[in-house]
């Protein structure tokens, strides 16, 4: 693929990926044996993180999310939306999960997709719409970088956005399941009481 075309992402969230995967999703013989079963550079990036900032192929992200999903969640994409939730929440700096707390939902959607471009080349745009009072759609659209699992692990992203603003009974379904152009949709909806403020 052209280097100028390939679909990059910053590191930053494949480090969060490793990061929980390592520190509790998986115990130490399991996550062991999913490094061995990964590409020679993916599992090189695993071994030795690169920056956060730093500019990635999004194949790293596909191989490590696609590897774990088939050996080390035997297929199950529930752990998939759990693991992306909590690679989101990982990849928040404190002081971010702080402040997100008191942002509205509908706001940090919207914020979020505008943000993709920061953190994404070359893969596609996120946009938001409002649906109500409390929910709101977010649209994938001609998505580069699509593999085994991608739609349940943005599934769990959308879902640690909205839940880290103090709605934890969130949820997100996917209403427009993923074509073979890379797009898709999801419902996001926050209509469930937010949790109290401390």
């Amino acid at each position: 693929m052209d280097e100028a075309t390939r679909p990059l992402a910053k590191a930053a969230g494949f480090n969060s990926v490793v990061a929980v995967l390592r520190d509790g999703m998986l115990d130490g013989k399991t996550f062991a044996s999913i490094i061995e079963k990964l590409p020679a550079a993916t599992a090189e990036a695993v071994k030795s993180p690169p920056l956060s900032v730093q500019w990635i192929p999004c194949e790293r992200y596909g191989d490590l999310v696609s590897t774990t999903l088939r050996h080390g969640f035997g297929g199950d994409e529930a752990q998939l939306v759990e693991m992306g939730r909590r690679a989101f929440l990982h990849d928040l700096k404190t002081l971010y999960r702080v402040f997100i707390k008191f942002l509205a939902p509908g706001f940090v959607i919207d914020r979020g997709t505008k943000l993709w471009l920061t953190y994404n080349r070359n893969n596609g745009m996120l946009t938001a719409r409002r649906l109500g009072e409390r929910s709101a759609e977010v649209s994938y659209e001609k998505i580069a970088a699509v593999y085994p699992g991608f739609w349940s692990y943005q599934r769990g992203c959308l879902l640690a956005a909205v839940q880290a603003t103090g709605y934890p009974s969130a949820t997100v379904t996917l209403s427009r399941p993923g074509d073979a152009q890379g797009n898709a949709a999801f419902t996001v909806d926050w209509s469930a009481p937010p949790a109290a403020r401390p």
